[in-house]
């Protein structure tokens, strides 16, 4: 009987850790992960496995995340610790689960805005929960298979969710990244009631 008691103990200790830093694994789970899918699109394969213990922690509800012509590319921002692969779009939950997204449906990195959407994961380091870290100035990278492009970041500001004028094309204007997330959570109606909006203008290279 004793033995059995130990046993509870140790196993009431393990979940009391888990839970205390459960926010600590998935970060590190979901950056495992991303460096697997980031390297198996810069390598042209078309999928990667994601193990049981990956799938439960990231919440991917799949055993691959396919990429040939899903992947597009990914997006690193320095000052808020975002590395991230983007896939294409609509924005839907399961891209949304494994990385950022582009918003619409046949969206083109070649177009002169192109929005990019991405979850606040609340206590985690993943996808776009520091978002906010990054500040007017800093530097945004879109890495692809053709190259990098560096963009600086020029306006922050937030907006309703009706507000979707920020994805409108701004012709004869320089290219610009839309980086969207949601913000202003509001715990009784459940809701997120904005979107914060950040604007990065492509730089030229001399």
């Amino acid at each position: 009987m004793r033995w059995v008691l130990r046993i509870i103990g140790l196993l009431l200790i393990i979940t009391a850790i888990t839970i205390f830093f459960w926010n600590d694994i998935r970060t590190y789970v979901t950056d495992r992960v991303n460096d697997k899918v980031i390297t198996s699109f810069e390598n042209k394969e078309d999928k990667v496995d994601i193990n049981p213990v990956e799938s439960f922690i990231t919440k991917t509800d799949t055993k691959q995340i396919k990429l040939g012509d899903n992947m597009v590319g990914y997006l690193k921002v320095p000052a808020a610790d975002i590395n991230e692969p983007i896939f294409n779009g609509p924005a839907t939950e399961q891209n949304l689960k494994n990385g950022l997204s582009l918003v619409d449906e046949g969206e083109k990195l070649s177009e002169q805005n192109v929005a990019i959407a991405g979850h606040r994961v609340e206590g985690a380091g993943i996808r776009f929960n520091y978002l906010d870290r990054a500040k007017i100035g800093d530097k945004v990278e879109l890495i692809t298979l053709n190259g990098t492009k560096t963009y600086k970041i020029k306006t922050i500001k937030n907006v309703k969710p009706t507000q979707v004028e920020v994805l409108n094309e701004h012709k004869g204007k320089p290219n610009q990244l839309t980086l969207i997330t949601c913000d202003t959570y509001n715990p009784e109606t459940l809701l997120f009631e904005e979107r914060m909006i950040y604007t990065a203008v492509e730089e030229k290279s001399a």
